[in-house]
């Protein structure tokens, strides 16, 4: 049975009044909470001998603090809950947070941040290896980390330098 923290997450829309012309966009961008859609991954790899059943929500949060763009748009922080089940048994299970990259991020870049993003990549020599995105919110800007799980459910989150070229190529987004 798996077990995940839960955080009392509030799905709360704020609505806006109405204001005088010209006015009516900044306000919308102001007082709307936007969200990544809610997503559920569950896929199932086999390895030499062994079974994994994979499982990766993500859902937003409000709790988790409010990212504010550019253009003075808001949105909520996504939790991102990754299982792991090998033959049959819990091999991992943890809720991730931005604030577990935080040592990986600069401050600028996290203020302005959400977690957005996970995928499998693969399973080697019994390291389950997926990919996780903190990026900017409906934009190119993105950094992309490595989520390293061992033989033994020990895991370990390290900068993704294959792709940081790709998701944020030196002097330029475009392309992306």
């Amino acid at each position: 049975m798996l077990s995940f923290v839960l955080c009392g997450c509030n799905q709360k829309t704020q609505t806006t009044g109405s204001t005088p012309e010209g006015v009516e966009a900044k306000a919308e961008a102001e007082n709307i909470l936007h969200r990544l859609p809610t997503l559920h991954v569950e896929d199932t790899v086999k390895s030499g001998s062994n079974v994994y059943a994979l499982m990766i929500n993500r859902e937003a949060c409000d709790s988790l603090g409010i990212v504010t763009d550019e253009m003075g748009y808001r949105f909520a922080d996504n939790l991102l809950k990754i299982s792991v089940k090998k033959n049959g048994a819990v091999l991992f299970a943890r809720t991730f947070k931005k604030t577990d990259f935080l040592h990986l991020l600069d401050a600028e870049f996290a203020k302005h941040s959400i977690l957005d993003g996970c995928r499998f990549l693969q399973v080697h020599e019994g390291m389950v290896t997926f990919s996780l995105a903190v990026s900017y919110p409906d934009s190119d800007m993105s950094r992309p980390f490595k989520l390293n799980i061992g033989p033994d459910g020990s895991y370990m989150i390290v900068k993704n330098d294959d792709l940081e070229e790709e998701y944020n190529p030196e002097g330029s987004n475009d392309g992306v």
